[in-house]
């Protein structure tokens, strides 16, 4: 999905809106619970180092909370995503799961706890949670991240030899979506070369996009608004001139408009830079000075980038 710059409160407050209120309700009870002092909890400075990126400190901050006797499964959240983020994937299994003891139905700790039994080979574990979440949250922006997860895991086959051919994405589209008529499938083939090819965009990416966004579904409307293959949101689908975000054709000049804007701005080495802005904001882009560290948005990288990969490798 795509925010404009200065759009990201509107385009992504939902996706940690009941997380934050929640460990924002946990913050304010330890500081009515606990005498003013002039250093930071650290709980506090956790939080801190995590949205500055310092995702190791930020474990280490949480884990000294932890230790303190404060034992709420929101922290155990949030050391489990530190630790997942500064690459300690065992470690945040562990705190995931005692997250998940003390939270079990919280779409977040399900999500993140997916993602790390991925991350250290548990693909049947990571399967049953994500099911779960679908099963209890299947409205929340958690599964709407594991149906993207699945969107990019979908196989591609041997797209990498035929890059340049329409009748490619047409096979791909029809592979995701199997609603869509022969004719739709040409018709969204045919685009994601011709617009691709025309403003120096390699195709694959931008069947990349349109996969995990939307799943190649025209008709596609996320939570947040976002509409049609590309997920345009209407104030930026008005911005690069598409007055039906419907229509197949104009959607996916849309989406490439976009993209090839942010690539520009970034440079074509700098992929995953463009594609934070796409989903959050060149602006959230320039605020934490490369990828921001919102889930939503990792995630979102990691998917399309993972997915762009194996068209461009065949697999």
């Amino acid at each position: 999905m795509i925010a404009g710059a200065g759009q990201w409160p509107a385009r992504c407050a939902f996706a940690l809106r009941a997380l934050a209120a929640w460990v924002l309700g946990v913050v304010l009870s330890l500081a009515s619970a606990a005498p003013s002092e002039a250093r930071p909890r650290p709980e506090q400075l956790g939080f801190a180092h995590y949205h500055n990126g310092e995702y190791r400190q930020a474990a280490a901050a949480f884990r000294r909370a932890l230790a303190g006797g404060f034992a709420h499964g929101a922290l155990w959240l949030w050391l489990g995503a530190a630790e997942f983020r500064a690459g300690n994937a065992l470690a945040a299994v562990g705190a995931l799961e005692r997250a998940r003891a003390r939270l079990p139905q919280q779409p977040d700790v399900l999500l993140w706890l997916g993602y790390a039994y991925e991350a250290v080979g548990m693909s049947h574990g990571a399967t049953s949670v994500f099911d779960g979440l679908l099963a209890v949250a299947p409205r929340s922006a958690a599964a709407e991240l594991v149906r993207r997860r699945r969107r990019a895991s979908v196989p591609v086959g041997a797209i990498g030899m035929v890059a340049t051919d329409p009748w490619t994405y047409a096979a791909l589209a029809r592979r995701y979506n199997r609603r869509l008529t022969i004719a739709e499938a040409d018709r969204i083939g045919r685009s994601v070369v011709h617009f691709g090819r025309h403003h120096n965009l390699d195709p694959r990416l931008v069947a990349a996009v349109i996969a995990v966004e939307s799943g190649f579904e025209p008709r596609a409307v996320s939570v947040a608004g976002a509409q049609g293959l590309g997920q345009l949101m209407p104030a930026t689908a008005r911005a690069v001139g598409v007055h039906d975000p419907f229509s197949i054709e104009q959607n996916v000049y849309g989406t490439v408009r976009v993209l090839r804007g942010h690539l520009d701005r970034y440079g074509y080495h700098n992929v995953a830079l463009a594609l934070a802005a796409y989903n959050a904001g060149s602006g959230a882009v320039r605020a934490y000075g490369g990828v921001p560290p919102y889930p939503e948005t990792s995630w979102y990288v990691y998917n399309v980038m993972s997915l762009y990969r194996r068209l461009v490798d065949g697999r």
